[in-house]
């Protein structure tokens, strides 16, 4: 019993616009956010928020140094940003010479 190429030509032809959308979305560019921010590292202490009872979970990227502070809000079952802080930044004030 001869089969109809008709079916497995489609079924070619439809895996092989498969393979090649596959390889031209692996060899494109990355898209602008990727580029030039390296794959983070990450570091987390939790502490008491001074004057408070609260307590804080501190979040440090340590690639590129920066610091996130977070807080559970049991209320809305969410984390709360609390703030943030660029460490190379604040390197780079402590060196740097003060004038009266």
């Amino acid at each position: 019993m001869r089969r109809r190429f008709g079916t497995y030509g489609f079924l070619a032809a439809l895996n092989v616009a498969a393979l090649a959308l596959l390889a031209a979305v692996e060899l494109s560019a990355p898209a602008a956010a990727q580029v030039g921010r390296p794959r983070g590292t990450y570091v987390a202490a939790e502490g008491r928020i001074n004057g408070t009872e609260t307590h804080a979970l501190y979040i440090v990227d340590e690639s590129t140094q920066e610091t996130i502070a977070v807080q559970w809000d049991p209320r809305s079952k969410q984390l709360v940003g609390l703030g943030y802080r660029n460490l190379a930044a604040d390197a780079v004030e402590i060196v740097r010479p003060r004038t009266n």
